[in-house]
């Protein structure tokens, strides 16, 4: 046992709310129920890509993708540049605050932390060369850093604000962040996320090539995984 994972009377560090999106399940309950009923949620479709590779696989797994705009009072032309994954956890963040029995509204002003573990974009250098047109606002729609202030923004939240990027440890680094900080008072709440989008064949293509150096090399498994 840890010393001090015994927290006294009160100062008890719950989750309240939770939300998400997976292959097939729109929210956490029926990712339940897909688990328990043994649904294939991994499926020969092309939905997202069309591709004869020997290093992409047939199957994938998809989830759906939808933006109230208007809702979180972005401009149309930001909407329609902006991050796969930032939509997705825009949405999935408001669900799991109202999921805790808690008006979004209610936390303006408050010192609630937002935490999110984020890695890479895809897609955010193929867009940048894309676009070639004035009034498209694609740094503010693809740079990571911006996936946790915009929704500390929207919230109207004074609490810290960042991301997570330790590769694969992102999400674990940012439940452990934000505890930390609300054991030390830095903050009242806290909204911890990981989101993780593959948009693009080429990053299943490297993963496939790192496994070999991985079998190869046992030094390198120890540092990846690590």
């Amino acid at each position: 046992m840890v010393v001090g994972s015994s927290p006294p009377a009160g100062e008890e560090v719950v989750m309240s709310g939770m939300s998400g999106r997976f292959p097939e399940s729109d929210n956490i309950y029926e990712f339940r129920d897909n688990l328990f009923n043994k649904r294939e949620m991994v499926t020969e479709n092309e939905k997202r890509w069309k591709i004869n590779h020997p290093n992409v696989s047939k199957r994938s797994a998809h989830i759906d993708n939808k933006l109230d705009a208007g809702h979180f009072g972005l401009h149309y032309r930001q909407a329609g540049n902006l991050d796969s994954a930032l939509r997705v956890l825009m949405e999935t963040v408001t669900e799991s605050i109202m999921d805790a029995g808690v008006n979004p509204l209610e936390l303006k002003s408050s010192k609630t932390g937002v935490f999110i573990g984020f890695s890479y974009s895809v897609v955010e250098n193929i867009t940048f060369a894309e676009t070639a047109e004035s009034q498209k606002f694609v740094v503010t729609g693809y740079f990571k850093f911006l996936f946790a202030h915009r929704l500390s923004y929207n919230l109207k939240l004074k609490g810290p604000s960042f991301i997570v990027d330790t590769a694969c440890s992102s999400s674990g680094n940012t439940m452990y962040l934000a505890f930390k900080s609300i054991r030390s008072g830095e903050c009242e709440n806290a909204i911890v996320a990981g989101c993780n989008l593959t948009v693009h064949p080429g990053a299943t293509i490297q993963f496939f090539r790192y496994k070999f150096h991985i079998y190869k090399d046992s030094n390198f498994f120890v540092t990846f995984l690590a």
